[in-house]
C-alpha cells in the first residue's frame, strides 16, 4: 500500500531538483565580468539562463552608476539613471522603460536572496556595449561617453584648476558631492590605448618629459593631429561592433593563412603563407594577459588539428608566459586571436621582422608608468593668488618635486606632461597618458574662491579611480593640515578620458592668505610631494 506514495514522493523530489541542477550545470565555469577592462566582483556569481547572463542587482548599480529600488509587495525592481527608468518584476518576462512595455528574453529571478537581472538588457538601455570572450568565459562591457558624470546643482562651481574649462577663478562657493563607497581595487594597467578622433587642424604636440633614474630626456615629436575625444573610448584590438573601428583590410584585401605560432624564450613569432599581418594588441588584467587579434586571417589546418572545442594551446618557453592559446576568434572579419597567459605583467614591443610574412613581438619587463600633470602653463596661468602669484608656478614646482621623488624608485617610470612653462591642450595631456599606457595619472592644482574658503579637494570621474582618489586625499590632508573638503566627482577632461585610474588634487586655496603663504614655500611643497609619492606607491603596492 505504501509503494505508490513512495514512488510519487521520489518523483516530486526529483522534479523540484531540476531547476537547481540546470543552474549548476550552466554555472560550472565561473563567468567573469569586466567593465572597461576592470574586473568586477559580484557577491553572487553570474548565471547563464537561456543564453542570457543574469547578474546581482548591486553590481549593476555600482558599475553603471544607477539607482535601484525594491518593492517587496509587487516583487518589482526599478533601475533609474538620468532620465532612463526601467521597471522589472521577478519571474516576469516583461519590462517597462519610460512607460513603454518591452518583452524580455529571460525574467529576473531571486537566487540565494539576491535579485538577479538580465545584464545585457539593462546595460544596453544605458549605452553599454558587450563582447563575449568564449576563451576566458568572460563578459566584457564597455561604457560609452556620458554627457556628465555628475549632475551638479546650479550653485556648484568649477574649481579654478578645472582642466575642462580654462577659467581663472570661481564665482560661487563649491559644495562637495557625496563620497562614494569604495569599490574593489581596480587593475593597475590600462588595457589599451583609446581610440581618439583627431580634429582636422594640425598643431605641434606638447613636449612630454620622461624621467628615468638620475636623468631626464626631452622628446620633441613632429606635429600630429590633436586628438579630441568623441563618443567611445575603446581598447584597441577588441572586436566589438560600435565601439572599435573596423579592422583595416590587408593591403591585398585577401584572407591570409596563419601557418605557425611559436613562443621562444624571447619572442612571439607568427607566420603566414603570404601577405602582411596587421595585429591589434590588447592588454588584459586579473589575470594578466596579452592578446593579439589578427584581422583577415584564418588558421592553417595544421594548427586546427591542435585545437579542442575551437581552442588551441601551446607550451611556452618564455619566463614571463605560462602558455599560449589561439583560436579562429571571429568570421566577420576572419580573425585569429592569440592569447598569452602571463606569469607576471609584462610589456610588448612589435619588432621589425627579419623575414617576410612574419609578426615578431618581444616581451620586456614591465615598469609601472605614472603620469604627473602640472596644471595650466604659459598662456593659461590658472588662478591668481592673493599676493599676485600664478597657479601654474605652484603646480609646476609641485609636479617636479613629486616626479623627482618618485623616479628614485627603479620600478617606476615617471612621465611629466610638462617640465617648464609650456601650454599644453587638455586633450594632448590625455593622449600622452593613454598612448604611453600609464598605470596612474595625477593632476596637481591650486584652488581659488572667497578669502575665508580653505581646504583640500580631490576629484575623480570613473569608479575605478576612487581608491586612488581616497589615498591621495587622505595623504594630502594630513601633509598640509588644511581642512578636509572631501573627495568629489567631476567630469574634468584629464580624469574623464584617461584610461587608467586618474585623480585631480586641489592642494589648497590660493585665495586664502594662510594657505597661500604656505603653498609657495619650499618646505611645504617638499612635505606635500612626499605625501603624494607615498600615496602613489601605496596604491601600486610598492613597499
Amino acid at each position: 500500500m505504501m509503494k505508490f506514495p513512495a514512488i510519487l514522493l521520489t518523483l516530486l523530489v526529483c522534479l523540484t531538483m531540476l531547476p537547481v541542477t540546470a543552474f549548476a550545470a550552466e554555472g560550472e565555469t565561473p563567468i567573469k565580468l569586466y567593465l572597461n577592462e576592470k574586473l568586477l566582483a559580484p557577491e553572487v556569481a553570474p548565471r547563464i539562463v537561456d543564453g542570457n547572463t543574469l547578474v546581482p542587482v548591486r553590481i549593476i548599480a555600482e558599475s553603471l552608476g544607477a539607482k535601484v529600488s525594491w518593492d517587496g509587495v509587487k516583487r518589482a525592481v526599478t533601475v533609474v539613471k538620468g532620465d532612463t527608468n526601467i521597471q522589472l518584476t521577478i519571474d516576469k518576462k516583461e519590462a517597462t522603460i519610460r512607460g513603454a512595455r518591452r518583452t524580455l528574453e529571460v525574467a529576473p529571478v531571486i537566487v540565494d536572496g539576491n535579485t538577479m537581472l538580465p545584464l545585457r538588457f539593462i546595460g544596453e538601455q544605458f549605452g553599454v556595449k558587450f563582447n563575449w570572450d568564449a576563451l576566458t568565459h568572460s563578459v566584457h562591457m564597455f561604457r560609452l561617453e556620458e554627457t556628465a558624470s555628475t549632475t551638479r546643482p546650479e550653485a556648484t562651481p568649477t574649481p579654478s584648476g578645472n582642466p575642462g574649462q580654462e577659467l581663472e577663478e570661481d564665482e560661487v562657493d563649491p559644495q562637495p558631492t557625496p563620497r562614494v563607497t569604495a569599490t574593489p581595487k581596480p587593475s593597475l594597467k590600462p588595457t589599451a590605448t583609446p581610440t581618439l578622433t583627431p580634429t582636422p587642424t594640425l598643431r605641434p604636440t606638447p613636449t612630454p618629459v620622461i624621467i628615468k633614474q638620475g636623468d631626464q630626456t626631452v622628446f620633441t615629436p613632429t606635429p600630429t593631429p590633436t586628438p579630441t575625444p568623441k563618443g567611445t573610448l575603446a581598447p584597441v584590438g577588441s572586436i566589438l561592433p560600435g565601439v572599435t573601428p573596423t579592422p583595416k583590410p590587408t593591403p591585398d584585401g585577401l584572407i591570409h593563412v596563419v601557418t605557425s605560432i611559436q613562443l621562444t624564450d624571447k619572442q612571439l613569432i607568427v607566420k603566414v603563407k603570404d601577405g602582411e599581418l596587421l595585429p591589434q594588441p590588447l592588454k588584459l588584467t586579473n589575470p594578466s594577459r596579452i592578446v593579439f587579434d589578427l584581422p583577415y586571417t584564418n588558421l592553417d589546418d595544421s594548427l586546427k588539428m591542435l585545437m579542442k572545442n575551437n581552442n588551441g594551446e601551446l607550451p611556452s618557453q618564455h619566463p614571463y608566459v605560462e602558455k599560449v592559446r589561439f583560436s579562429n576568434f571571429s568570421d566577420n572579419p576572419a580573425t585569429v586571436r592569440i592569447i598569452l597567459d602571463m606569469k607576471q605583467p609584462a610589456d610588448y614591443r612589435i619588432e621589425q621582422a627579419k623575414e617576410p610574412h612574419q609578426l615578431v613581438v618581444s616581451l620586456v619587463q614591465h615598469r609601472l608608468r605614472v603620469v604627473i600633470d602640472a596644471g595650466h602653463g604659459a598662456k593659461d596661468p590658472g588662478a591668481l593668488s592673493v599676493t599676485g602669484k600664478h597657479e601654474k608656478e605652484f603646480t609646476l614646482a609641485m609636479a617636479k618635486k613629486v616626479s623627482a621623488l618618485l623616479a628614485q624608485d627603479p620600478r617606476v617610470e615617471v612621465l611629466m606632461t610638462r617640465s617648464d612653462d609650456t601650454f599644453i591642450e587638455l586633450d594632448d595631456r590625455v593622449a600622452f597618458a593613454n598612448e604611453n599606457q600609464a598605470d596612474l595619472f595625477l593632476s596637481i592644482h591650486g584652488n581659488k574662491y572667497k578669502p575665508e574658503t580653505a581646504g583640500v579637494e580631490t576629484y575623480y570621474d570613473r569608479p575605478e579611480s576612487l581608491d586612488f582618489a581616497n589615498l591621495i586625499h587622505r595623504n594630502t590632508v594630513q601633509a598640509t593640515g588644511f581642512p578636509d573638503r572631501k573627495v568629489r566627482t567631476a567630469d574634468y577632461r584629464v580624469i574623464k578620458y584617461t584610461t587608467m585610474p586618474a585623480v585631480l588634487v586641489e592642494v589648497g586655496y590660493l585665495s586664502n592668505v594662510e594657505e597661500e603663504k604656505l603653498m609657495y614655500t619650499e618646505s611645504f611643497q617638499n612635505q606635500v610631494a612626499a605625501s603624494l609619492v607615498s600615496a602613489i606607491k601605496e596604491y601600486l603596492n610598492l613597499k
